[in-house]
C-alpha cells in the first residue's frame, strides 16, 4: 500500500532474553559486573613440627550443592546498510517497493511521472510521459497509478511489466488518497467510497461499509481502513471488512486511528489517542491490541510486512525510519542526518524519500541481523591439587566467549591479571579463590573452595 498524501512514539523494544544452565568445575554466574560468590572454605591445620611440614590440599572442583548460575544471551542486533536510488537534482517521492522493483513519483522537467527502478538490472525505466502520473502501488508485475491529464477526470491505470500493456481501470472525479494490491483484487478510497477492482471480472464495485472509507489496504480476503467522519472533530477508528464472510468489524474505539496497513493477521496503524502519535498493533486472530511505541515522539505512517514494522519517526529531532522485529524485539533506524518519510517495506527491504543531499531522493536499506556478542563463561583449572607447603600452584583459564579482561584472587591478599598465573601458597589457611573474566557485553566469576586436608609431618 501507499499513500498519496500524508496520514491522519518510539518503538518499546522488548529485549528477547534466552536462559541456558552452565556447568563448569564449580560455579559460574554472569553479570553486568563483578559479583563473585563467597563459598566458606575448610581450615586448613598444621601439622606437628614447624612449617616446612605443613601441607595444603586444593579439593577437586564440584558443583554438587552450588546453585546453577543463568546467562542471557543477546539477541541479533538489526543493521540497515543503506543505498541511494535517485541522483537527479529533481524531487522524488512516495516509493514503493515489490520485490526487486521500486517505483516512484518523479518530478524531474516540471512534471510528474512514475519511474521504475530494478534491482538486479540496476536499470532505472521511465514507466509513464504524460506529466500528470502519480504514482500509487505495485503487486508482482503489475503497477498502478493514476493520471491527471485531464484535470477535470482522473484515469486509473495498471500495467502488466512483463508485457507492458497498460489497462484503463476507471475515471475519478477526484484523486483517490490510498491504493493497494492483492491478487487480483485492486482496492482505492475516494470520497469515503471504498471501492474494488477485480482483475479477473474487469468489473468495479463499491464496498458496503457503515462509515465513510479512507486510507484502505488489503491483504487476502481482507481490507482494513480509517473511519472519516464528517463531524467538527474529524474522529476516525480503524475498520476491517472481510470479504469472504462480507462482514465490517470495528477495530478501534478511541476516534484517534489512521493510516492503517495490513499483513498476515496482523494490523498496524498511527494513533494519537495519547496526544501524540504512536504506532499500533492488533492481531485478528487473538483479538490482542498491542502498542508500539510509546514515547512523546511523533510516529507516523506505518508498513509491515512478516514480523517488521516501519515507520517514520521525529524522536531524534528530524523525520528518521525506523524498523522494529516482532520476533526479537530488536530496533533501529536509518541514518540521523536529513528529514526520511514515506516508508515502504518489502522482505528485508525497505525504501523511502530522504532529503540529505539537498532535493528528495530515493533510498532503499537492506535490514540485517547482527549478531551481538555474548558475554563470557568462566572456567578453570588448578594444578597440582595437594602438597607440601609452599605450594606452587598453576592457575589455567579454561573460558570461553572470548573474554579480553582476566582478575584472579588467590584469598590471601595477592590478585593477577594474567590469562593464566601461578601462585605460591606459603602458609596454611582459609582460602577462596575466584576468577574475574569480561569481554564487551558482559562479565562472568567463578569462586573455587581450598579444601584443605589434615596431614601430619613424618
Amino acid at each position: 500500500m501507499k499513500k498519496t498524501e500524508k496520514a491522519c512514539s518510539i518503538a518499546l523494544a522488548s529485549t528477547a532474553m534466552v536462559l541456558f544452565l552452565m556447568f563448569a568445575l564449580s560455579m559460574a554466574s554472569a553479570s553486568p559486573e563483578q559479583n563473585p560468590q563467597t563459598i566458606v572454605p575448610s581450615d586448613i591445620s598444621s601439622g606437628t613440627g614447624d612449617s616446612s611440614d605443613d601441607k595444603l590440599v586444593l579439593s577437586e572442583l564440584s558443583t554438587e550443592g552450588i546453585n546453577i548460575a543463568t546467562e542471557s544471551i543477546q539477541p541479533a542486533a538489526l543493521k540497515i546498510t543503506e543505498t541511494r536510488i535517485t541522483t537527479s537534482k529533481s524531487e522524488q517521492s512516495d516509493p514503493v517497493i515489490y520485490g526487486g522493483k521500486i517505483a516512484w513519483t518523479d518530478y524531474r522537467n516540471e512534471k510528474s511521472d512514475v519511474y521504475l527502478y530494478d534491482l538486479s538490472t540496476k536499470k532505472q525505466i521511465k514507466i509513464t510521459n504524460s506529466g500528470h502520473a502519480f504514482f500509487s502501488t505495485m503487486y508482482g508485475n503489475k503497477i498502478l497509478w493514476q493520471d491527471w491529464s485531464d484535470s477535470e477526470n482522473g484515469s486509473v491505470y495498471i500495467q502488466d511489466l512483463s508485457t507492458n500493456k497498460k489497462t484503463l481501470i476507471t475515471t475519478l472525479s477526484d484523486a483517490f488518497d490510498s491504493a493497494s494490491i492483492y491478487g487480483d483484487k485492486i482496492v482505492f478510497t475516494t470520497w469515503g467510497a471504498l471501492l474494488m477492482y477485480d482483475l479477473s471480472t474487469k468489473k468495479l464495485t463499491q464496498t458496503p461499509t457503515n462509515v465513510n472509507a479512507a486510507y484502505s489496504d488489503i491483504y487476502g480476503n481482507k481490507i482494513v481502513y480509517c473511519s472519516n467522519f464528517p463531524d467538527e472533530n474529524n474522529n476516525t477508528n480503524i475498520y476491517m471488512y472481510d470479504l469472504s464472510a462480507s462482514k465490517e468489524t470495528q477495530i478501534t474505539t478511541h476516534a484517534s486511528g489512521c493510516s492503517p496497513a495490513i499483513y498476515g493477521n496482523r494490523i498496524v496503524w498511527e494513533d494519537d489517542r495519547n496526544g501524540n502519535y504512536d504506532i499500533y498493533m492488533y492481531d485478528i486472530s487473538t483479538k490482542k491490541e498491542t502498542q508500539i511505541t510509546t514515547n512523546p515522539s511523533a510516529s507516523r505512517s506505518p508498513a509491515i510486512y512478516s514480523d517488521r514494522i516501519v515507520w517514520e519517526d521525529d524522536r531524534n529531532g528530524n523525520w528518521d525510519i525506523y524498523v522494529y522485529d516482532l520476533s526479537t524485539g530488536q530496533e533501529c533506524h536509518t541514518t540521523d542526518k536529513s528529514d526520511q518519510y514515506d516508508p515502504d517495506i518489502y522482505s528485508d527491504r525497505i525504501v523511502w524519500t530522504d532529503i540529505r543531499n539537498g532535493n528528495p531522493d530515493i533510498y532503499i536499506g537492506f535490514v540485517s541481523n547482527v549478531l551481538q556478542p555474548k558475554p563470557p563463561v568462566v572456567s578453570f583449572s588448578a594444578s597440582p591439587t595437594s602438597g607440601n607447603v609452599p605450594l606452587k600452584v598453576q592457575f589455567s583459564d579454561k573460558s570461553t566467549g572470548s573474554p579480553t579482561i582476566w582478575k584472579w584472587t588467590f584469598g590471601d591478599g595477592k590478585t593477577s591479571t594474567l590469562k593464566s598465573s601461578v601462585h605460591t601458597y606459603g602458609k596454611a589457611g582459609k582460602y577462596t579463590i575466584s576468577l574475574m573474566i569480561k569481554n564487551a557485553a558482559g562479565s562472568s566469576t567463578k569462586t573455587h573452595t581450598v579444601k584443605p586436608e589434615n596431614i601430619l609431618s613424618a
